[in-house]
């Protein structure tokens, strides 16, 4: 158990390191292959209303579920898909400090889980 915990430790500092030195940058939008694509919101919110709409008239419930979900599923991948994420200028040393800790975490956490298995 001290492995898996001492490695669970390593693996949130590394995690913590490398969220510390991340520019997270939001834009809304589809960036695909063909360059990018900028719907307007109110494009994508309108399968999420004909949804709620179809979920009240009708007795058959399933398309207006569906079409919510497809409404949810574009808005969501859109948010995704605008992130851009860029790593600070950090020196060498920095850098593999903040991988080498997720890494020996990682490790120590699978040589903890494997040591309790086998006793």
């Amino acid at each position: 158990m001290k492995s898996f915990f001492s490695g669970l430790a390593f693996f949130i500092l590394g995690l913590f390191l490398i969220t510390q030195n991340t520019i997270v940058k939001t834009g809304f939008g589809f960036r695909g292959l063909f360059g990018s694509f900028n719907p307007p919101f109110g494009l994508l919110l309108l399968p999420v209303i004909i949804g709620i709409i179809l979920l009240f008239a009708m007795k058959r419930q399933i398309w207006g579920w569906i079409l919510i979900a497809i409404g949810f599923v574009t808005i969501f991948t859109g948010l995704l898909m605008g992130l851009e994420i860029y790593f600070k200028p950090t020196t060498l040393y920095i850098t593999i400090l903040m991988f080498a800790c997720v890494a020996v975490g990682i490790g120590l956490m699978i040589a903890g889980v494997i040591q309790t298995k086998k006793k």
